[in-house]
């Protein structure tokens, strides 16, 4: 008797799920399309309060390390998955366990200005400075690439692993600071079982960038030309943090809410119409 999932039946009803969720995530981003494009990009120094569009590069020294590859920075963001063998009946595969995200705030400058961006809660569409795997369930450590043992992390986790010290002993350095980061993300003590992979982004010194976002006061001003802060705003969700400039901003929104809109539904459309077929609903 063929299991649940070698059931096409199974297949179809999960591509009726992601269907509909693809389908009215198109249309969110959509509406996340038409408010920037709606949005002027205007020179930093001419900036109003409410929702505006600054393209400018980072200024100043970074002020942080990222987790994963100890490189300076200003904010990073980590999406950190998990591998998970079901045997329910859902398949296997990767799935986001969590992401962790901080920084400092930092300057976006032009010729006309600079202002402060605060990056916390906003969506990043940045190059990957890197994804890493590790799985720690056989004990043996791996990742994609050889860089330095990140500088944000400690020894703080090293005790009560819950790992046969002589296998602890035999992990690759960094790949267990990667680990002992994981469970402190996680709020895990020890380090963690199962096979982890991330992707870190970086808001790096010196390079170009496009933001949308809420124009505030700036309660921390040093002078008369840093009284703007640029955050998510309470009203308008809108927060981007580009590494294209409006036109391609614009371009990648469009096509991701075309694919979501239509893609989404033909794909429920087609699910539905098999599930209708194989159980002569139709």
């Amino acid at each position: 008797m063929p299991t649940r999932i070698g059931r096409p039946d199974f297949w179809a009803a999960i591509g009726f799920g992601f269907g509909i969720y693809w389908f009215f995530k198109g249309f969110r981003v959509y509406r996340e399309y038409r408010v920037i494009e709606d949005t002027p990009e205007m020179p930093i120094r001419s900036i109003p309060m409410g929702l505006v569009e600054v393209h400018g590069h980072t200024e100043g020294d970074p002020q942080v390390s990222s987790p994963v590859t100890a490189t300076p920075c200003f904010f990073f963001k980590v999406d950190i998955e998990k591998w998970n063998s079901d045997s329910s009946g859902r398949g296997s595969g990767w799935r986001h366990y969590k992401t962790h995200a901080d920084g400092k705030p930092f300057y976006l400058e032009d010729p006309s200005g600079k202002v402060l961006v605060d990056a916390h809660d906003a969506e990043f569409d940045v190059p990957a400075c890197d994804r890493r795997e590790v799985a720690g369930w056989t004990g043996l450590f791996r990742a994609t690439e050889n860089y330095p043992t990140p500088g944000m992390l400690d020894d703080s986790l090293d005790s009560g692993s819950g790992i046969d010290p002589a296998v602890e002993s035999a992990m690759d350095p960094t790949d267990r600071q990667v680990l002992m980061y994981v469970s402190r993300v996680a709020g895990l003590s020890g380090l963690p079982r199962g096979k982890y992979r991330l992707t870190e982004y970086c808001i790096v010194p010196e390079q170009w960038y496009d933001v949308t976002g809420t124009c505030a006061e700036n309660p921390q001003a040093q002078d008369e030309h840093d009284r703007n802060l640029i955050r998510k705003g309470e009203n308008e969700p809108t927060f981007l943090i580009s590494s294209r400039d409006k036109l391609g901003v614009e371009s990648r929104l469009r096509w991701k809410a075309l694919a979501g809109v239509f893609g989404g539904g033909a794909l429920a459309v087609a699910c539905l119409a098999f599930l209708l077929v194989r159980f002569g609903w139709l």
